[in-house]
C-alpha cells in the first residue's frame, strides 16, 4: 500500500496529477512533480478536524512534503521497527 492509497482509505481526495503534498493552514495543499517553492499549488483542500485526526492517527501529516506514491508505512510499525534496532 502506498501513501495515495491510504488517503483513499481514510476518504481523503488526491486530485489528478498530484505527486505531493504538504499541509496549510486548514488545508492540505497538492503539489505537481515540478513544483517549486513560492508557486502556487495545484490544488487547496480545506481539511475538516475528523480528516485532520485521521491522517494524524495514520501518520500522515509532517512538517516536509510526502509524496503520495512512497510505500506507506503505519506509525506502530516504525516504532517496533526502532525498537527492534536498540
Amino acid at each position: 500500500m502506498n501513501v495515495r492509497d491510504k488517503l483513499h482509505e481514510l476518504g481523503i481526495y488526491v486530485p489528478e496529477g498530484a505527486h505531493r503534498y504538504r499541509l496549510g493552514k486548514g488545508c492540505l495543499e497538492w503539489l505537481r512533480a515540478d513544483h517549486v517553492d513560492g508557486a502556487a499549488a495545484l490544488f487547496r483542500m480545506p481539511v475538516t478536524r475528523d480528516q485532520y485526526e485521521s491522517m494524524l492517527g495514520a501518520g500522515l501529516l509532517c512538517t516536509v512534503d510526502r509524496v503520495v506514491e512512497s510505500p506507506y508505512v503505519a506509525p506502530q510499525a516504525v516504532a517496533h521497527a526502532h525498537e527492534a534496532v536498540q
